[in-house]
């Protein structure tokens, strides 16, 4: 199945990288932290990532320079403890929200 992408009129498709009007950014990264009280645990995402406009490809000049996105996730899982498992099977629940800047 093809995957696509679009910003502001720019649609990349996934696979042909030398075609698209995107450049790859090296301004990406994300971390985590995580707690566990007894069967609860906790853990807080972060991630950020940053898409340019390639100038030599892009034949719509009302795109936007740059794309950047902001995201967080919030997760919290119940361990079930079930004696003599060699496994601990769990549950869990989440939420999350984005920001997405097009200057």
């Amino acid at each position: 199945l093809p995957f696509y992408t679009k910003v502001d009129g720019i649609t990349k498709e996934t696979g042909k990288e030398k075609d698209s009007p995107l450049t790859r950014s090296f301004i990406a990264g994300g971390g985590a932290f995580g707690y566990k009280m007894d069967d609860i645990r906790v853990d807080v995402e972060g991630l950020y990532s940053q898409l340019t406009k390639d100038a030599t490809v892009v034949y719509d000049n009302s795109a936007a320079d740059s794309v950047a996105a902001f995201s967080g996730l919030v997760n919290v899982y119940y361990d079930i403890a079930i004696e003599d498992m060699p496994i601990t099977p769990y549950v869990g629940v989440g939420v999350g929200a984005a920001y997405i800047s097009n200057p």
